[in-house]
């Protein structure tokens, strides 16, 4: 891969530890693509005081099978397809504020590593005065290319259908949310993903092009404050000063939105 791209061990140590069937006692995780493969390529139009952190490319293989327990069984092992995380490094487009990579849909290798999922995450920027004395969530965006892919997606909201190419144009808000525990978090909030419109977690279907464009509204910020004295419900406070009780975690997206 044209890329900057190394195994995930630190994040998925697990990984590392569980054998695999089908292969050499060490398999091969190196992606390798054959000439014939095809590519799936992801660009990201980043929005002013934004940036994407490397990518999380799932791969997963049929043929170099992992062991895991199943008390269903009488051995109580059975084995489920491989898994290959990678990190790929979104590079700029010339001297555009767009980040682009090409991720091929057949890894290849001894263990013919398949493509399985891409995560894509965007943020705020640390520099930026908003963005002082806070801990930076990012927004993820999950793309499956099979059935499996992640599963819980990643917080990234209830799976939906795509075919072919896909363009997604997410309008955010920075989201400030005031803890009781006195840590401060920053994310972009682009509406609750749990409701399928707002989702940004995608099943695809021949889906070789996706591009992410999405829209910032950078002083329409939406700060969240826990009931004192507690238990109670959030208060969410808008940029026009109208504050608003908060069921669950979420603000009122539709409220934002027509703010923008």
């Amino acid at each position: 891969m044209n890329c900057l791209t190394k195994t995930l061990a630190a994040l998925f140590p697990a990984i590392a530890l569980l054998p695999l069937s089908g292969c050499a006692s060490r398999p091969d995780f190196t992606i390798n693509p054959p000439a014939s493969t095809e590519w799936v390529t992801v660009a990201v139009k980043l929005p002013p005081e934004t940036e994407v952190i490397p990518m999380d490319v799932l791969y997963r293989s049929e043929t170099c099978r992992k062991e895991v327990y199943d008390n269903t069984t009488e051995s109580h092992v059975t084995t489920v397809r491989g898994l290959n995380p990678q990190l790929v490094t979104l590079q700029p487009h010339g001297n555009s504020d767009i980040r682009q990579a090409r991720i091929a849909v057949y890894g290849g290798g001894e263990c013919k590593w398949k493509l399985s999922a891409i995560r894509i995450d965007i943020q705020l920027k640390g520099n930026i005065p908003l963005a002082s004395g806070k801990h930076i969530i990012p927004t993820s965006y999950v793309f499956g290319f099979d059935d499996q892919a992640y599963g819980s997606g990643e917080g990234s909201g209830r799976k939906r259908e795509a075919h072919g190419d896909i363009t997604l144009k997410t309008e955010l808000f920075p989201m400030i949310t005031y803890h009781r525990d006195h840590e401060v978090t920053l994310k972009l909030f682009g509406g609750d993903p749990d409701y399928l419109k707002w989702s940004r977690h995608y099943r695809l279907y021949g889906s070789r092009n996706i591009t992410i464009n999405p829209l910032l509204y950078l002083t329409k910020t939406v700060t969240l404050t826990p009931p004192n004295p507690a238990p109670g419900d959030l208060t969410a406070t808008y940029s026009d000063g109208s504050t608003g009780k908060v069921k669950d975690i979420y603000p009122d997206y539709n409220k934002l939105l027509l703010m923008k």
